[in-house]
């Protein structure tokens, strides 16, 4: 008998000790986006007013252009590695071997992009026209491989990352204020996202290898293309999601004006706003936790996933809701009077806060966790062709609110098909039943988290 106490004293403690790491971390990637949210009202003003939609258009488009670029970098190797050291993150040898695996092997990609991106530049007259501030806008790519938060990601340390981000912020907006004194400086400001990137990505690597003791060796050929191979599945994953869901400025561009994809882009920027802090304050912080819970067990994963759906659900109306209330009047104050059909735009994508997270919940943490990458890959797949179509079909008719809608209905159809394929094999996610399940088990972590220990 005094085992199983013991047992029980010690599972009881790991979940205080998780819930309050959680917690902690959900609490500083809070704070962090309350500060991401603020520090643009005192330069997004100032910047607007003084480049106009068509100048600010060129930045988004550039800034898509690179998109591609950072996602041939990335490669998959970020949400893989995270997978694979939270679910044991004891083991200090293979949490080596991860590391210098991904750095090696997003260096490698970074030589072949940068050709990639001279040969594309050059050769097209109209990526060359607007040469330097694609360059400017390219360097960011150094900040890519270098930027070390998947690590801190794994290891649930997502406090250090919420400093960092904030010091990007800070870096960026002091810059900017510097810097754009007229329309001709546009392109300092993607400059300066560049050059912030780097600078705290370098910081954020070094402290991230001393303070998890990280020893760094170049790996083998082999060791190398099976990094590459047991990740490609995630990589064209990435591939497929970026096209349905970040290529609707680049094709607004291609298809249309710059002011266009300044309005549309001035229009998403609360709703991204949103987004991210969904993503940081919640994705990021809840990953590495679904995942310990998958390396527990099957049942025990699936049992946290059900259990957060309600609640996430919640906030996820209020967020979409409040955006769609309030945003257009928040809009007019930060862009002024130049950029007001951006307000139409916004009301538009208001939803995809909901349904973004919604589509998270089911693919990233059950899907990915499930190890059913084959299929998340194949309706991701397909949310890019129906992408594609959809932004072809109403650029051209409506411009860039068709580019919102085609955007809106891409992400409806992706959360539809995720759930499809997880109710046909066998696994409820959603579930009215379990909301009793979800009141029960928040009420225990709650205790948990705030319970002395003995």
């Amino acid at each position: 008998m005094s085992e199983e106490v013991t047992i029980v004293k010690n599972e009881a403690g790991v979940a205080r000790t998780s819930m309050r790491r959680f917690a902690t971390n959900v609490a500083s990637l809070f704070g962090v986006q309350v500060a991401n949210f603020l520090l643009p009202l005192l330069t997004v003003p100032y910047v607007v007013r003084i480049i106009g939609p068509e100048k600010l258009g060129l930045l988004n488009f550039s800034q898509a252009y690179v998109t591609y670029f950072s996602l041939l970098i990335n490669y998959g190797f970020d949400m893989a590695a995270v997978r694979a050291i939270a679910a044991n993150r004891s083991d200090q040898d293979a949490t080596n071997r991860i590391v210098s695996q991904v750095l090696a092997g997003k260096a490698l990609l970074w030589v072949l992009s940068t050709v990639i991106f001279a040969v594309v530049s050059l050769s097209n007259p109209e990526f060359k026209q607007h040469l330097l501030l694609h360059v400017c806008t390219y360097l960011v790519c150094i900040g890519t491989v270098l930027s070390p938060f998947w690590l801190y990601q794994a290891m649930e340390d997502l406090g250090r990352v919420a400093l960092f981000n904030l010091a990007v912020k800070l870096i960026f907006s002091l810059s900017v204020l510097l810097l754009i004194r007229q329309a001709s400086d546009y392109f300092y400001q993607n400059l300066a996202i560049s050059v912030s990137q780097i600078l705290v990505s370098v910081g954020a690597l070094y402290v991230a290898l001393r303070r998890f003791h990280i020893k760094l060796r170049w790996p083998t050929r082999a060791e190398l293309a099976n990094r590459f191979r047991e990740d490609r599945t995630l990589f064209f994953s990435s591939v497929t999601i970026t096209i349905y869901a970040s290529s609707n400025i680049f094709i607004l561009g291609l298809m249309s004006v710059p002011y266009n994809v300044g309005i549309y882009a001035a229009g998403t920027r609360l709703e991204g706003m949103a987004e991210s802090f969904i993503g940081l304050a919640l994705n990021q912080a809840f990953f590495p936790v679904v995942a310990q819970a998958f390396g527990q067990g099957r049942e025990e994963g699936l049992r946290m996933v059900r259990n957060t759906f309600f609640p996430l659900v919640g906030l996820l109306v209020l967020v979409a809701l409040g955006l769609w209330l309030v945003g257009p009047f928040v809009l007019t104050l930060l862009y002024g009077a130049k950029f007001q059909e951006a307000g139409t735009i916004l009301r538009v994508v208001a939803v995809l806060p909901l349904v973004i997270g919604l589509s998270n919940l089911l693919g990233l943490h059950t899907m990915l966790n499930l190890r059913m990458d084959r299929a998340f890959f194949l309706v991701t797949a397909v949310g890019s062709v129906v992408g594609l179509a959809l932004n072809w079909l109403l650029i051209r008719r409506f411009a860039h609110v068709g580019a919102a809608y085609a955007l809106v209905i891409t992400e409806l159809y992706i959360t539809g098909a995720m759930y499809g394929y997880l109710r046909w094999k066998g696994i409820e996610v959603i579930k009215l039943s379990h909301l009793r399940e979800t009141v029960d088990f928040t009420k225990s972590r709650w205790l948990a988290l705030t319970k002395r220990s003995a």
